[in-house]
């Protein structure tokens, strides 16, 4: 039995967490870019009425072949069946790179309309990516 006067050790605190680490950096990053890249792709090359007219006129220029592919994978929800995939296999095999994907084609297919599948597909990537 420890006497009252004698020395008494004290639990050891845990290490205070830090609020940024680094293992944050490459999905903002990720996000960021793929969102920057959304935006941009939405407002300046998909949406204004300039670069439709732009692709009628003959002959054409070299960028309206993949405006046009860009807009058939918005129209087919092409972002949002590849978040779904990426973030689901990413989900069930725990694999970090395939949720990174599934992060930047979420946020893409919520950039681009594609919002239903996208949010699905990002919303399990970001659990692979938050328990990691």
């Amino acid at each position: 039995m420890p006497s009252p006067t004698g020395p008494q050790s004290t639990p050891a605190l845990p290490a205070p967490r830090r609020f940024f680490r680094a293992a944050w950096l490459a999905p903002l990053i990720v996000g960021a870019l793929a969102l920057a890249l959304g935006l941009v792709a939405r407002y300046l090359w998909i949406e204004p009425r300039e670069m439709g007219l732009a692709c009628a006129d003959i002959p054409t220029p070299w960028w309206c072949g993949p405006r046009v592919a860009a807009v058939y994978v918005h129209q087919y929800n092409g972002w949002g069946l590849a978040a779904l995939a990426a973030g689901l296999i990413a989900l069930f095999s725990r694999a970090y790179w395939l949720a990174l994907v599934g992060l930047a084609a979420g946020l893409m297919g919520l950039v681009l309309y594609n919002a239903g599948l996208a949010a699905v597909g990002l919303l399990a990537a970001l659990l692979v990516i938050v328990r990691r």
